[in-house]
């Protein structure tokens, strides 16, 4: 959304798309200092990234000990801030089912501000200062430029995990936040170095207005371009070497690299205890009674930013990024001179990542700002240039390649060791172009997202429109499945 400071929410019906909520721009407390600005008194600054959380959401406004879920959506944009807001249906209908939602029985309400800590040197800096001074305008400052939201849990269970959200900005500074999974928070559980909220909540208080959360890790990744950044999905932590312990994340470079660095957030790793000196929050399974009010480890003890590996140096500057869904270690860069490169990596003897270029995709000679495989396999790869094109490559092959091998080594390998990395041969497997939109927007394509059961995906561009396009024989014909224009203020 590059002009509007609203969010638009829809929600797919058997008759198409409507507007199932629409947030407008929500003016923060005035900060006591007077040479803050608040967001009542500045103009509407732009909605950069929009993000829906994977992980569940409960909510403690209400004094039912057992709450109904809710959806949790982080808004990204010109300000020093992210908001975090709860979607909630009033007649307690499950949000993640398939009925339809009706719009009148939608509510919205800001629940959080992520702020970021304010550091010497800066005007007023303190990080002893007051919490609204992230509301601080300074010039040329353009807020949190990417955004991005990961599950830390690895397991069958879909819903479990706690939250972790990795935000950056213009030159390369990267906040990340953490937020305790309910089913342990509900169970007395508290992550190391926060304090229990839930006093009040369960003293019957309801929170009168939006509690300020800061990072658990703030650091600067040098020539990091601060508007490309994924964080490596932490459920596929079973094939990470024994070595690792941290959540990395990787961000784009002017240098056309990729630096995959250190969060300092300790990484949910399969077989582990959850609690104690060695606790790894996201696994439910094993919090027993018998632990209640204890302190989690959530910090892995390293230096948050540490730069694990540099990938692609020398190339075009990075424009998108995305991991592959299931094959591990495995991502593909969108680039300004209109390339696609898929990198991949095994453990070598040393058990650190070894990286390589195993394809190199010319689909069109302008910059690649959007990216993403689909979703649940990673089968196919879409890209969008700024000249309004939507590519979609088949990469299914790599993937099927991967489960084979995967499958067949599953009972002759040691419990205890992580899987073996995805072989060479597989992840090389052909690469094909299978459609292309020639006409999806009249202008940049600026960001999309995969439907979870893979069928659709979502485009947004500079020209203002949202369209849907069915996954088959959509791109290909260039018609869209839905196509809606959004009304900026």
């Amino acid at each position: 959304f590059p002009k509007s400071s609203t969010i638009h929410h829809y929600y797919l019906t058997m008759s198409g798309y409507r507007t199932l909520h629409r947030i407008p721009p929500t003016a923060p407390p005035s900060p006591s200092d007077a040479s803050v600005a608040s967001d009542a008194t500045s103009p509407p600054t732009p909605t950069w990234r929009v993000k829906f959380s994977p992980c569940r959401h409960h909510d403690h406004s209400n004094n039912s000990s057992r709450s109904p879920p809710v959806l949790r959506l982080l808004a990204a944009g010109g300000t020093n801030l992210i908001r975090a807001y709860s979607l909630r249906d009033t007649t307690e209908k499950d949000l993640h089912s398939d009925d339809v939602l009706d719009a009148s029985a939608m509510t919205a309400s800001l629940d959080e501000y992520l702020v970021p800590r304010r550091h010497r040197g800066e005007r007023g800096g303190d990080e002893d200062d007051d919490v609204p001074s992230a509301f601080q305008r300074r010039p040329l400052e353009l807020g949190y430029a990417s955004l991005d939201v990961a599950r830390n849990h690895v397991g069958e269970d879909a819903s479990s995990g706690s939250e972790i959200v990795a935000a950056s900005q213009l030159g390369g500074r990267v906040a990340v936040w953490f937020r305790l999974d309910p089913a342990l928070a509900e169970k007395g559980f508290v992550a190391e170095g926060d304090v229990d909220v839930r006093a009040d909540v369960d003293a019957g208080e309801t929170p009168s207005k939006p509690r300020f959360v800061r990072p658990r890790a703030e650091f600067r990744v040098p020539n990091a371009t601060g508007t490309t950044l994924a964080i490596r999905p932490p459920r596929l932590g079973n094939y990470y070497s024994n070595a690792e312990t941290d959540v990395l994340l990787a961000l784009g470079c002017a240098d056309g690299s990729v630096a995959l660095c250190k969060t300092g957030i300790l990484a949910a790793r399969p077989g582990r205890p959850s609690g104690g000196a060695a606790g790894v929050v996201g696994d439910t399974s094993s919090a027993s009674s018998t632990q209640r009010r204890q302190s989690l480890q959530i910090m892995s003890g390293s230096t948050p930013g540490d730069i694990v590996a540099s990938i692609g140096e020398g190339h075009a500057c990075v424009m998108s990024l995305d991991f592959h869904p299931t094959l591990p270690n495995t991502f593909a860069v969108g680039r300004k001179d209109g390339t696609v490169d898929i990198y991949s990596s095994s453990h070598g003897d040393d058990d650190r990542l070894a990286f390589r270029r195993v394809h190199h995709l010319v689909p069109s000679h302008h910059p690649i700002r959007a990216l993403t495989y689909s979703r649940p396999d990673g089968a196919l790869l879409f890209a969008g240039d700024d000249d309004g094109k939507v590519f979609s490559f088949d990469v299914s092959i790599a993937s099927a390649a991967f489960a084979a091998s995967s499958s067949s080594s599953a009972g002759a390998s040691d419990a205890s060791a992580p899987p073996p990395s995805p072989p060479w041969a597989s992840i090389a497997a052909p690469v094909k172009l299978v459609a292309c939109a020639l006409t999806a927007h009249r202008g940049w394509v600026m960001h999309m997202a995969p439907f979870p059961d893979g069928r659709r995906l979502a485009t947004c561009g500079s020209d203002g429109a949202v369209k849907v396009w069915d996954c088959g024989k959509g791109l290909g014909s260039g018609v869209p499945v839905h196509s809606f224009e959004i009304v900026h203020d």
